[in-house]
């Protein structure tokens, strides 16, 4: 079995990668080595700054280094298709780039003339920096005061505004609605002197305008400092996860695609497993074991206790991930009965559109899960889609719940799995028995309208239960949980959500 031990660094993977290349490759100037040095000069131009890439004679390999370049650099790509909008608007290539470019990266927090003005900034009032920098003692208190209780943490103190500015140009919002970076940049005008700290105080009273923030909110001496490393908000963000990601081998093969990473809260990942090779459904158990018995960075984590995500398409939601058996050393048991086991949405992750419904109904499920509502599905088509996606926006319909479970793995025709995904429901749990008996519907609609935050573990305890009783009217090992944490998005889609 091929397996690689390396940090993940949240980039595109090569699928995407060539997505992007290609459609910037159906714009007719992008083939063509003149018109190219034209895109990057007026790019760079955008930005501000040089942006150095290796230049390749094969037209393809040196469009691949570029877009590659531009993934690196916060807003380039963006910047890039912009150039190009310009030059090429209306035009049928140029509306597909935009949709790519739209699916596979998120809006970049700052425009280009922001982001120029900002860096000419930074550049300003580190100069002469290093140690003698005046704010080398106050910048890591200034970060930890903006960063709040979103992060991002980085695994070391911030060294240079410019550093802390990187951190942060890449989160939208922090919990009370505030980019931190507008937090950062009005504490640094507090400490700047002369025309800098004018020029500071204007950019961030411009930019708090254009991001419609009041600027009696930006000192924020109530945003609690946190030492690095420390996760916010224990139930959302701590924890030890092993997360695998699940994926089909192609039409009519009963092989997946499966990669496997370890990732402490928020902390960067490390993988265990790429999906070099197919694996063959029935031998998914023996990855597992080998894994969770012999993996040297699972067996010496930290943390005891391991919550197990399987990231899924559609097509994958119907196999009972949480009744594999794995064996440990000759004793058997079942994955659901040793750890907390939850589904995630593959689909959900890489599609960008659906980021913004599921972000907000997961804050207000963590904010005031006490007032979420289970919304219950009896039999399939029992709703029409439209009336159903309007009833599961409503932001008290925090769960939804069916008696049956999922079907749909194509576009077409529509389930509810798939209706509640588009509708943002973070936790989506379905019995995969035909026919659940009153009392086992009754069962599950307790479970989950108590604390639905708690779910997972309390779905363990279910699952021991149901295995030293047997099955009977016990809902344990019949239930499937869909648990989206939008809060603890895993480290290799953080480049597929709007920054947060």
């Amino acid at each position: 079995m091929t397996r690689r031990h390396r940090t993940v660094n949240g980039s595109l993977d090569l699928a995407d990668q060539e997505r992007l290349v290609t459609a910037f490759m159906q714009i007719d100037g992008m083939r063509r080595r003149r018109t190219r040095d034209l895109y990057v000069t007026l790019l760079e131009d955008e930005l501000g700054r040089h942006l150095p890439f290796d230049r390749h004679e094969e037209e393809l390999h040196d469009v691949w280094s570029l877009v590659r370049a531009c993934l690196t650099t916060t807003g380039a790509i963006h910047a890039l298709a912009g150039v190009l909008e310009r030059i090429h608007r209306g035009s049928t290539p140029m509306t597909g780039l935009n949709a790519v470019v739209a699916e596979l990266v998120p809006e970049p927090l700052l425009t280009p003339a922001e982001s120029r003005d900002l860096h000419r900034l930074v550049s300003a009032l580190e100069r002469g920096g290093g140690a003698a920098s005046p704010y080398a003692s106050v910048l890591p208190s200034l970060y930890r005061r903006a960063v709040g209780p979103v992060g991002p943490v980085p695994d070391h103190d911030v060294r240079s505004i410019r550093e802390a500015v990187a951190h942060l140009e890449q989160v939208l919002q922090g919990a009370d609605g505030v980019p931190p970076l507008l937090v950062l940049v009005h504490g640094l005008a507090e400490h700047a002197e002369g025309d800098t700290a004018a020029a500071v105080r204007d950019w961030a009273r411009r930019f708090a305008e254009r991001s419609g923030v009041d600027p009696a909110r930006l000192a924020g001496p109530e945003r609690p400092a946190l030492p690095w490393g420390l996760a916010p908000d224990e139930s959302a963000q701590a924890g030890t996860y092993l997360t695998v990601e699940c994926r089909h081998d192609g039409a009519g093969t009963d092989s997946l695609m499966v990669t496997a990473w370890l990732q402490k809260g928020t902390d960067p990942g490390i993988t265990l497993r790429s999906d070099d090779e197919p694996l063959p459904r029935a031998l998914l158990p023996v990855l597992l074991g080998e894994l969770l018995a012999d993996d040297p960075e699972v067996v010496n984590r930290d943390d005891p206790d391991l919550v197990i995500e399987f990231v899924l398409p559609r097509g994958l939601f119907g196999f009972a991930f949480d009744q594999l058996a794995i064996t440990v050393d000759g004793l058997e048991r079942r994955l659901g009965v040793d750890y907390p086991v939850v589904l995630r949405s593959l689909d959900r992750l890489r599609r960008g559109a659906l980021h913004h419904h599921w972000r907000r109904k997961w804050t207000r499920l963590r904010d005031a899960s006490q007032d979420g509502e289970v919304c219950w599905v009896g039999t399939p088509g029992e709703f029409d889609n439209q009336w159903l996606y309007a009833r599961l926006l409503q932001p008290s319909a925090s769960v939804l719940a069916m008696a049956f479970p999922p079907w749909g793995d194509t576009p077409e025709p529509v389930d509810e799995l798939w209706v509640g995904l588009q509708a943002g429901t973070p936790v989506i749990a379905w019995c995969r028995r035909e026919e659940p008996s009153d009392h086992l519907v009754k069962q599950v609609t307790a479970l989950l309208a108590t604390d639905p935050m708690t779910l997972p573990h309390r779905l363990l305890d279910l699952r021991r239960q149901a295995a030293l009783n047997g099955p009977g009217e016990h809902p344990g090992l019949d239930l499937a949980l869909l648990f989206d944490d939008a809060d603890r998005i895993p480290e290799p889609y953080q480049r597929l959500r709007p920054p947060t």
